[in-house]
């Protein structure tokens, strides 16, 4: 006897990328409230509260540069934002980003680094700003193999990596 079995699998949804606003406060709470404690670490090196404090909120959404969601399913999945670094020498514009758990390792948060990068070169930044936990192993590792001339500056537990524009889209493909 001969048995079929059949499979049906879905799709993934698909993923939109869009400017971030005050509307998507209270969602991107939702999101940063369901990640674990290191990973909430690992983005802000404080703890942030559960739910976030309204203030954060608002600097995320509307930061003095400016900010992405990610969504999947109507829900946020990722953020990334950049923000002018006062007092620089020359015109930079620090990247920053949090990827929900499960979403990561699939190339969203280079995605969300690229699209906030491409808005910030636009903005006369001429380098940007990353600064990652010492004990990110996953975001160290991204850094060092999409930007290996990044300069990186310890300053207590974090690496401050330095990347002129030039060379991010160099090799952020």
């Amino acid at each position: 006897m001969i048995q079929t079995q059949v499979v049906v699998v879905e799709a993934p949804a698909e993923l939109v990328l869009r400017r971030a606003g005050d509307a998507d406060a209270e969602s991107l709470s939702g999101m940063l409230t369901s990640q674990p404690d290191l990973s909430l670490y690992m983005r802000f090196q404080t703890a942030i509260g559960r739910p976030p404090r309204p203030a954060l909120l608002q600097q995320l959404v509307s930061p003095n540069g400016a900010a992405w969601i990610a969504e999947r399913d109507c829900q946020v999945i990722g953020h990334a934002m950049w923000a002018w670094v006062k007092g620089a020498t020359v015109p930079t514009a620090e990247l920053a980003l949090i990827v929900a758990d499960p979403e990561q390792r699939r190339g969203l948060g280079v995605q969300l680094l690229t699209e906030a990068a491409h808005h910030a070169l636009a903005a006369g930044a001429d380098q940007f700003l990353v600064m990652v936990s010492a004990m990110n192993d996953r975001v160290l590792r991204m850094v060092r193999r999409r930007w290996p001339t990044a300069t990186a500056e310890r300053e207590g537990a974090l690496l401050n990596f330095t990347i002129p524009a030039a060379d991010f889209f160099a090799t952020v493909n």
